[in-house]
């Protein structure tokens, strides 16, 4: 077991973990919006996260030292993750459903590793065609299992596919700008606080341009699952961003993408009734993280 951990690696544990937690925040996210909609979940998402990091912030100290160029940063990675990612994202698993839109998302580290090369100087390898070959063929694996049997598939490739593959590319420049910022300051705690509120006020911001004007419904039953949704994402999101403390970003990202896995499980688990869990999708799932794997790790 020594050996295991000696292997693997404390960045690569933490981010293992975060990826657990994800998925325990997306089943809770899914059972919430049966009758919260998908703003209210990303505003209660984001205010646990950002209340959650400053209170960190503030007892770790650094509140106190925040530099301008590390809150520009953060104040970006609010703006593509919080706000434009989290959005995208609720709005595809509505629309999509919980494992569908998950795998579609998954495609982050192609975007991640190119823009790693662009902007942080990582090398490639040639894992990178292997990998993508694999996400590809996963996604369009899972898109005719999905709708294979419905007739208006043309009209959904061209509608509800968008939402998670821009919350993909969101998701994979957020990272990007974390570690820019922790160029700066080394402040994860202080990060969150800054990028989820940030995310809430754009989130708030754009409201009358979201569709049926962003309707905000929690009922009681719904909140406490958003709740619930929020303190998993919190210990998602304090793990993933202290892995990048002090580990690279593609070494990171593709084992935090094996969100898929737990999901698939603990939604054949709770959400039986919810999502329809077959031999293929689970192939897509493999290829899927197979493919975020072989792109985003190093080496040749």
């Amino acid at each position: 077991m020594s050996d295991f951990f000696a292997v693997l690696g404390k960045a690569q544990l933490l981010a293992l973990a975060s990826s657990v937690l994800f998925s325990g925040t997306l089943v809770f996210l899914r059972q919430g919006m049966k009758t919260g909609t998908p703003l209210s979940a990303v505003l209660m998402i984001n205010s646990v996260i950002s209340l959650g990091g400053l209170i960190g912030a503030f007892y770790t100290g650094t509140l106190w030292n925040l530099t301008v160029n590390s809150f520009l940063w953060f104040f970006a990675m609010g703006l593509v993750g919080p706000g434009v990612g989290s959005i995208f994202r609720m709005v595809a698993v509505v629309r999509m459903g919980l494992n569908p839109s998950t795998i579609v998302a998954s495609s982050t580290p192609i975007w991640a590793a190119i823009l790693a090369v662009l902007i942080l100087g990582e090398v490639l390898s040639v894992k990178v065609v292997l990998g993508t070959t694999c996400i590809v063929a996963g996604i369009s694996l899972m898109i005719f299992e999905r709708e294979k049997d419905r007739p208006n598939f043309k009209n959904w490739f061209r509608t509800a596919l968008i939402f998670p593959f821009v919350s993909s590319i969101a998701y994979a420049v957020a990272p990007i700008f974390t570690k820019l910022a922790f160029t700066h300051q080394l402040a994860p705690m202080l990060g969150l606080g800054i990028a989820f509120g940030v995310g809430n006020f754009l989130l708030l911001a754009a409201k009358p341009l979201l569709p049926g004007g962003g309707q905000i419904r929690s009922p009681i039953g719904s909140r406490a699952w958003f709740c619930l949704g929020g303190i998993f994402n919190l210990a998602a999101a304090i793990c993933f961003m202290t892995a990048l403390t002090f580990g690279n970003v593609s070494s990171i990202l593709p084992i935090s993408r094996l969100t898929p896995l737990w999901v698939l499980l603990f939604s054949s688990i709770f959400l039986r009734r919810l999502e329809r869990v077959t031999i293929i999708l689970c192939l897509a799932v493999g290829l899927v993280v197979a493919g975020g794997v072989l792109v985003t790790v190093e080496g040749s």
